[in-house]
């Protein structure tokens, strides 16, 4: 394979999120993948237009749409791009971004790119959940105190885990039942549900119940810990999952990091990469 004639520009492409602490996460893989990637330009893109619009308004945050972060790219002169997904599964928001790579890439002459490749969704292939289990594991073992995570070791055969996933209503969905069971497998008395798909916090609820323990460590399985994890999981709302566990008696302490602060998780998104860089013609 013939090398890129100068290294590839990266747009990291996530929904995006309003809350500042959960956009520190986005910095932190924008930092790794500036080490990973040396040389690389490497910009992060929100789809959400609401939450762009949001930001530019009250904050003077400008933050572009992968459309606009392309076309910058372009006028700087980067021949050479990936856009990476930093979704959890390839739903719908994955596939919009998939379909402008795709339309964009097939631009030929002085207006196309030389490569424009997608970089894959967190869970993507047979490995990643393996990945992705291995890497949540040290995380199982601590909680959120005071906004810091800290050391809190489970026994868990006293305390399950349950992680709270976004879910969707595209059949990438799935993605998520596959994840829960491969957790299950993997670890002991932990299980998984999801705000909007399958499973949902009824089977998360009814399977800590038959786990037979007094406790329970919510997590949440988003890339950031942002208002999902903030108010749907931890809130104090009588609809969190938070209030529902402890209505049935349970003791609730809560890890509120989101899954971009992991490394393991990182290299995840860095590996997909990496392979969307193999994948640059090599009729250059």
């Amino acid at each position: 394979m013939l090398p890129a004639q100068e290294p590839p520009a990266i747009v990291l492409v996530a929904y995006g999120s309003l809350e500042a602490e959960a956009r520190k996460t986005y910095g932190k893989i924008r930092t790794v993948y500036k080490r990973e990637f040396s040389g690389s330009e490497v910009v992060i893109a929100f789809t959400s237009e609401f939450i762009r619009r949001k930001l530019a308004e009250g904050e003077g945050v400008d933050v572009h749409s992968p459309l606009a972060a392309l076309a910058k790219l372009h006028d700087e002169g980067y021949t050479n791009v990936v856009v990476q997904s930093l979704h959890v599964a390839p739903g719908s928001e994955f596939h919009e971004a998939a379909s402008l790579v795709s339309a964009l890439g097939s631009v030929r002459g002085k207006f196309g790119f030389r490569n424009l490749k997608m970089g894959m969704p967190l869970l993507a292939s047979d490995r990643d959940f393996d990945l992705v289990s291995e890497a949540l594991a040290p995380e199982f073992d601590r909680v959120t105190v005071d906004g810091e995570a800290v050391n809190s070791p489970r026994n868990p055969e006293e305390t399950a885990v349950v992680l709270m996933g976004h879910g969707t209503d595209h059949p990438a969905d799935s993605a998520y039942s596959r994840m829960a069971l491969v957790l299950q497998r993997d670890h002991k008395n932990v299980f998984f549900g999801t705000i909007g798909g399958f499973p949902g916090l009824e089977d998360a609820l009814a399977d800590v119940k038959g786990a037979g323990v007094a406790k329970v460590r919510l997590m949440p399985f988003l890339l950031v810990a942002g208002g999902h994890a903030t108010k749907d999981l931890a809130g104090d709302d009588p609809k969190s999952w938070k209030s529902v566990f402890e209505r049935a008696e349970f003791e609730v302490d809560l890890n509120l990091q989101g899954m971009g602060d992991n490394p393991g998780v990182v290299k995840v998104f860095a590996d997909h990469t990496r392979k969307g860089i193999e994948r640059f013609r090599t009729d250059v």
